[in-house]
């Protein structure tokens, strides 16, 4: 056969490791050459064991391309890289070379490509051998670097083991990035879980939104009937506006159905302010927003009106949970006054110029501030 080679690779199609290709010229007396076949024919033992025949029969070199050339270059290019890097490797250099497949390559020698040609070929045969038992040697000893994935198995190929593993843990450091099933992993796994917040006003919305930005895919739900009278609705309502506008997030408002607040609270409407017809008011107001959350497709929801300092969270929570439970998502467990919420969104508002009011929402908290207002002959500064 003189100095003519017969070229194949192993590895083009994985979506993790190198790919590897080997170049071999077969000495004429090899006595097992009726044994080398297409190295997909053989079993792993067989491999093994004409692996080390070819390589004291024959002139061989190996060439490899990592997975970060694969990504550079792309899957064709980085195997014509592995193979003058096979030829370089190679103690006498061939003439001509015989290569598997119909791609057009770029090399120093001339070849001829071959379609099936590990099949019909034994000089092609014997590099294929060589280059696959290469290279899942090699997915075996990564695979004790990277035990999660199952390497020593499916040796990077696309099987149902690996996407799992995939899922699970990411990409590892030998990954195709380029590769489309690993691209689409990792661009799911980076996806921010999408959230929707029920915002009570934007002043209170201001430090909570800055909070939850860094982790969500955020949109903010203005459910409020129980705000009174309109012209204070329309007030609050067009400075939520202004503050999602300004974070270019998705804004949705809810009906303003001020006669539906009525009828749920007015069993409880001679308490004070903090009792049980504010729990049926944060009821109804986190349920509007926990169903529009499972309608649209949101992972999680909350409300910003844990960052008043005269709420109790332990209440929302309470409502939140079980709201979630109810609606199979995910209830954002943040009690927003903490870490200094409350003082930030104070901030902020006087930053944004927002109308912050004086109480917090309904005609019996407004009654009730006017009162206190009265009673100490102050103006009150802040939101109850």
């Amino acid at each position: 056969m003189g100095k003519t080679a017969g070229v194949d690779e192993a590895g083009r199609g994985p979506w993790a490791g190198p790919v590897v290709a080997a170049c071999v010229i077969l000495k004429r007396d090899i006595s097992t050459l009726g044994e080398i076949k297409d190295s997909k024919q053989l079993s792993e033992k067989k491999r093994e064991e004409l692996y080390e025949i070819i390589k004291e029969n024959s002139i061989y070199g190996i060439g490899v391309a990592s997975n970060e050339e694969i990504d550079r270059l792309g899957i064709v290019k980085a195997t014509e890289l592995a193979i003058k890097r096979a030829i370089e490797h190679m103690p006498e250099k061939p003439t001509f070379l015989l290569i598997d497949g119909r791609d057009k390559f770029e090399l120093p020698i001339k070849f001829k490509s071959i379609v099936n040609g590990d099949k019909k070929v034994k000089l092609i045969s014997a590099a294929s051998i060589i280059a696959k038992v290469w290279r899942d040697r090699y997915m075996r000893l990564v695979d004790d670097i990277y035990p999660q994935y199952g390497f020593k198995r499916h040796k990077g190929y696309g099987t149902k083991e690996h996407l799992e593993a995939l899922k699970k843990f990411g990409a590892c450091g030998i990954h195709r990035m380029s590769f489309k099933p690993v691209k689409r992993v990792q661009e799911e796994r980076n996806k921010k879980p999408k959230l929707l917040l029920h915002a009570c006003c934007a002043p209170c919305a201001t430090s909570v939104i800055e909070r939850l930005k860094p982790n969500y895919e955020l949109e903010v739900f203005f459910y409020n009937p129980n705000i009174h009278p309109k012209k204070e609705y329309i007030l609050r309502l067009d400075e939520i506006k202004r503050l999602c506008k300004y974070h270019g997030i998705g804004l949705t408002v809810g009906r303003y159905e001020v006669e539906r607040w009525f009828e749920i609270t007015k069993v409880y409407r001679g308490e004070p302010e903090g009792g049980r017809r504010c729990t049926l008011c944060y009821g109804l107001r986190l349920n509007e927003t926990a169903k529009l959350a499972k309608e649209k497709g949101f992972d999680f929801f909350t409300t910003t009106l844990s960052v008043s300092p005269l709420k109790d969270y332990d209440r929302i929570k309470s409502i939140g949970e079980k709201l979630a439970l109810k609606y199979g998502l995910k209830f954002e467990d943040s009690d927003f006054k903490k870490r200094d919420g409350f003082k930030g969104s104070v901030e902020l508002s006087k930053r944004f110029g927002f109308y912050r009011q004086e109480y917090c929402g309904c005609v019996y908290s407004n009654l009730e501030a006017k009162r206190k207002r009265q009673k100490h002959g102050e103006v009150a500064g802040s939101k109850a």
